[in-house]
Order: structure tokens, then sequence, then C-alpha cells
């Protein structure tokens, strides 16, 4: 039976950039909260002698191939757990594409859970954090959700406590 998943989107409260590193990334700190709106991520697992994983998508804008954050860390798993597998992966989109939102980060960490529990199996907490942050910067807080602190280039995550549950706008112009 498939695992379907919220894929969850966020927001920058604030933002704190520092200079550039030796690593090419700038050094910041962030405010990241999670917000309602988000994407669907459906994951059908078992495994098998040799993995195989399809991507499928209701949007033309996102990859179903190596270039794709859920594809990538789906892949890294396996290869962390020694396991090969059957895949079939769908992502729902309802978030822009590149909007800032955190959208692809979000579909990878929904990816992850969703292959976890279809195989029954999962890296231990400082491994997930470690393979999501190879993944992308926002990857993390994605596996933790809610309030979270970002440092570093904002793949180091220190959760905080919720904040009261706040209406808002997003505005996403078409520029």
């Amino acid at each position: 039976m498939a695992t379907r998943i919220r894929s969850y989107s966020k927001i920058n409260l604030g933002l704190a950039i520092g200079p550039s590193r030796a690593d090419g990334f700038h050094g910041l700190t962030t405010l990241y909260q999670t917000l309602d709106l988000h994407d669907w991520v459906t994951v059908t697992a078992r495994r098998a002698d040799k993995t195989r994983l399809v991507l499928t998508t209701n949007h033309a804008r996102v990859p179903t191939d190596g270039r794709n954050t859920a594809w990538r860390i789906i892949e890294r798993c396996l290869e962390r757990l020694g396991l090969t597998a059957e895949i079939e992966l769908a992502i729902e989109k309802n978030l822009p594409v590149q909007g800032g939102m955190g959208a692809g980060s979000a579909n990878a960490a929904a990816a992850l859970i969703g292959l976890e529990r279809e195989l029954g199996v999962s890296l231990p907490g400082a491994q997930r954090l470690e393979l999501a942050a190879e993944i992308g910067s926002d990857v993390p807080l994605f596996l933790l959700g809610g309030s979270v602190l970002g440092l570093s280039r904002g793949e180091q995550v220190i959760p905080l406590p919720d904040m009261p549950r706040t209406s808002c706008l997003i505005a996403m112009p078409n520029v």
C-alpha cells in the first residue's frame, strides 16, 4: 500500500546573511516557519534485487530524473541503508516551482519519510539530518517542521517552540 505524505512549504521570518565563505556559500542565520500550504508526495516501495525508481508529477517543470531532490534523497538513502528496492514516487504539485517556499526540499524530506515507512527501516536521526543537508540546505528543516532556527547555510537546524497559529497572505508575482 502506498504512503501519501503532505509536503509542507516554508517562509523565512527573519534572515541575516553573512559574508561569503570559502565553500562559496554565505553564512546565515534564519528563522524558518513551516506553513499549511503543501504538495503531496506518494511513495510505493518494496525491496527488490535491483533498484528501480520511477518519478511522476502533475507539473511539467518538475524534473523526473536524478536532477530532482526527492529522487536524489531516495537513491542516497538506499545506498546508506545498503538496500535495493523498486520505488514509485508521485509528486502532486500545489506549490510554486522555484518559488522560494522550499517545495523541492520539502518534497525530498517527504520522499525520505515515505521510503522509510514503506520499507520499514530508517536512518538514525543524525544520519537522516546529515543526508538531508547533503541534498539541500532547506531539507533538514522539513524533517523537523514548525518553528526552526537555521544556521550555517541553513542546514544546521534547531527546533524552537512553535509560534501561535497565524493567518498570512502569500503573494507570488509573475516576475
